[in-house]
């Protein structure tokens, strides 16, 4: 008899990460992310992604809130940032967020802030 498989195995985090935070200007909304990495002796592993847009109580805020939780459990999953980023495109706000952590994991991780905000666009004309 098959049985249908409704869970994967998802990694075990520990009760402490390391965060970063980023902060984007996406559709000028200012998007905040943190960014929840696992250290061990293996490296340095993006595992959770907190999103959050001002306002906050607005119906983008709630999506974004439940899309970083959808793709932290991909991330924990085993999904790769780039595998998440090419699936989401940029036209989409995650996707963009997503897109950007992708290109710029390393500076993230060691703290390189940028000069200016980072200005995206989800629209389709203007996306580079």
């Amino acid at each position: 008899e098959r049985r249908l498989r409704m869970e994967q195995n998802r990694v075990q985090l520990p009760e402490r990460m390391e965060t970063r935070n980023i902060r984007l200007n996406i559709d000028d909304y200012t998007v905040s992310v943190n960014i929840d990495f696992q250290v061990d002796e293996l490296g340095v592993t993006p595992y959770a992604l907190w999103v959050r847009v001002k306002p906050e109580e607005s119906t983008l805020g709630r999506e974004l809130r439940a899309s970083g939780k959808s793709n932290s459990l991909l991330l924990q999953t085993g999904w790769s940032l780039k595998e998440i980023a090419d699936t989401l495109t940029k036209d989409s706000y995650m996707g963009s967020a997503v897109t950007y952590i992708t290109k710029n994991i390393e500076d993230i991780w060691n703290n390189v802030q940028p000069e200016k905000t980072p200005r995206m666009s989800t629209d389709p004309y203007k996306i580079k």
